[in-house]
């Protein structure tokens, strides 16, 4: 993605800079920038308006009380990863000195508290990956199995997250969290970034792909359970293979119900294998963990 890179004045100042891709999200941006301005920790914000027909980058450019950057260019053949990849080249020529690196969604709201946990995150890992909860309004509104089954999918992958953290806990990454990488909540140290080559241009799972190429390389990654976003549920979204497809794609199918008894049993197996984790953890009764053991305690892990 090319285009013009539209900077107010004192823009790139913060160390923390957000980039957003967005296309035709005048509706869906003002609550994203809103919740970045009440955050308060990310101060400098890039959005690229991707070929928008709306009033997308209008309403970015005149955004008050928080510096927004807009690059407004023409429709990025390589879809949401080229844009991802543009921003973050204009991000980092513009602010020179910024430590970190983040990207969320124009349909996205950060949860409270999000730019300090991502600051918290990155004083241990290279890369933090915050998780992303469906708005609660528009998950309501999906048919009842798609509910389910979409709830049942994020308790597994939490029960799962927690499992590898008490098999085998490092510094970096804590309990509690999760086991999401989405584009929605990624940030990076610089350096990390840039090591692994940036965000390749391609339509979806650019977010998955430069995460996966860190951890290969040995990278450290966090993934804390307080550091969120709220995602739309709409069905009709703006990069294929997202997760809008993944949703509509969901409503519409058949063999749903199946997934969702699979997805049981794996919790249910999940859970057993944490009890007895735990378990095996236990002091006998009667004894007290001394300060030399206190890391057997329950709920160690979790502190």
């Amino acid at each position: 993605m090319s285009g013009t890179l539209h900077l107010p004045p004192g823009w790139g100042r913060s160390g923390f800079v957000v980039v957003i891709p967005a296309r035709n999200e005048a509706r869906r941006l003002p609550r994203a920038l809103a919740a970045l301005a009440r955050d308060g920790v990310a101060g400098d914000v890039l959005v690229a308006a991707n070929g928008c027909e709306d009033a997308t980058a209008a309403i970015a450019r005149a955004y008050p009380g928080l510096p927004v950057a807009v690059l407004e260019g023409d429709p990025a053949p390589g879809g949401v990863g080229e844009v991802r990849r543009a921003a973050m080249a204009a991000a980092m020529k513009a602010a020179p000195a910024a430590g970190i690196l983040a990207t969320t969604d124009a349909d996205c709201v950060v949860a409270p508290g999000w730019g300090a946990a991502t600051v918290r995150a990155l004083r241990l890992a290279e890369v933090a990956c915050g998780r992303v909860v469906p708005d609660p309004g528009e998950f309501a509104a999906l048919p009842a199995t798609v509910r389910r089954h979409g709830a049942l999918e994020d308790e597994v992958a939490a029960l799962a997250a927690e499992l590898e953290r008490l098999e085998d806990p490092v510094p970096h990454d804590p309990l509690p969290r999760h086991g999401q990488t989405p584009g929605a909540s990624l940030a990076f140290r610089r350096g990390a970034y840039l090591r692994a080559g940036g965000f390749e241009a391609i339509p979806c799972h650019e977010d998955r792909r430069i995460v996966g190429r860190i951890e290969a390389a040995g990278g450290r990654v966090a993934r804390p359970w307080d550091l969120a976003v709220v995602a739309s549920c709409r069905l009709t979204g703006r990069a294929p293979g997202g997760m809008a497809d993944t949703i509509a794609a969901r409503t519409a199918d058949p063999l749903l119900v199946g997934e969702i008894a699979r997805l049981g049993d794996e919790r249910a197996r999940l859970r057993a294998a944490i009890a007895a984790h735990r378990a095996r953890r236990q002091p006998p009764p009667g004894r007290v963990p001394s300060a030399g053991n206190a890391a057997s305690a329950p709920g160690r892990a979790l502190r």
